[in-house]
C-alpha cells in the first residue's frame, strides 16, 4: 500500500455512496468485511417488493450523517478502492450494518493481517439472521450472487 493510503489520512465527514461504500475527501472507501445489497437490488418481504439496497444506503446515511468518520485502511480492492474498517467514535460502522441485518459479513476477502474480529462479525450475522432482521426477514439473493448474475447478463 502506498503512503497516500495512511489510515490517519482517511477521516472526516463522509458521503454515503451505497450500503457498503463511503467517500471521504473524494476518496471512495469500501467498508471492510461487509457486503450490502446493491442500490438497484430488491427482494420480497411480506409479499411486497423490498428495496434492500436503498434501505441499506439510507440506514448508513442516518448512522454517519454529520458524524466524523475514521477509516483504518487495510487493503485495496480490484477496483482500486481503499478498503477500511470505519468508525464513528468507538462504533465499528461495518459491524453496526451487520448487527442491523443490512449487510452480510464478508470475511473471505480480508487480508491475513486484518484487525477485524472474524468471530465478532460472524456472531453478529448469526444474531441478525436468527432474529429475522433486515435482509434476513426477506427473500433476497446474496449481494455477491446478485452482482455475478447481473454482470453475466451484460453484453
Amino acid at each position: 500500500m502506498d503512503a497516500a493510503a495512511e489510515p490517519s489520512a482517511w477521516s472526516g465527514q463522509a458521503r454515503v455512496i451505497d450500503g457498503d461504500t463511503i467517500s471521504i475527501r473524494q476518496q471512495r472507501i469500501r467498508i471492510a468485511a461487509i457486503d450490502a445489497c446493491e442500490l438497484d437490488q430488491t427482494g420480497l418481504k411480506d409479499g411486497q417488493t423490498w428495496r434492500c439496497g436503498v434501505i441499506a444506503r439510507s440506514y448508513l446515511r442516518k448512522m454517519i450523517d454529520g458524524q466524523h468518520v475514521r477509516c483504518d485502511i487495510i487493503d485495496q480492492d480490484r477496483y482500486r478502492r481503499l478498503v477500511g474498517q470505519c468508525f464513528i467514535g468507538d462504533t465499528d460502522v461495518g459491524l453496526a450494518m451487520v448487527n442491523a441485518g443490512l449487510a452480510e459479513a464478508m470475511l473471505r476477502y480480508l487480508p491475513s493481517s486484518h484487525p477485524i474480529s472474524l468471530v465478532e462479525y460472524g456472531e453478529a450475522e448469526n444474531r441478525a439472521r436468527g432474529n429475522g432482521l433486515g435482509i434476513w426477514s426477506a427473500d433476497i439473493e446474496s449481494p455477491h450472487l446478485y452482482r455475478r448474475a447481473k454482470s453475466s447478463q451484460m453484453p
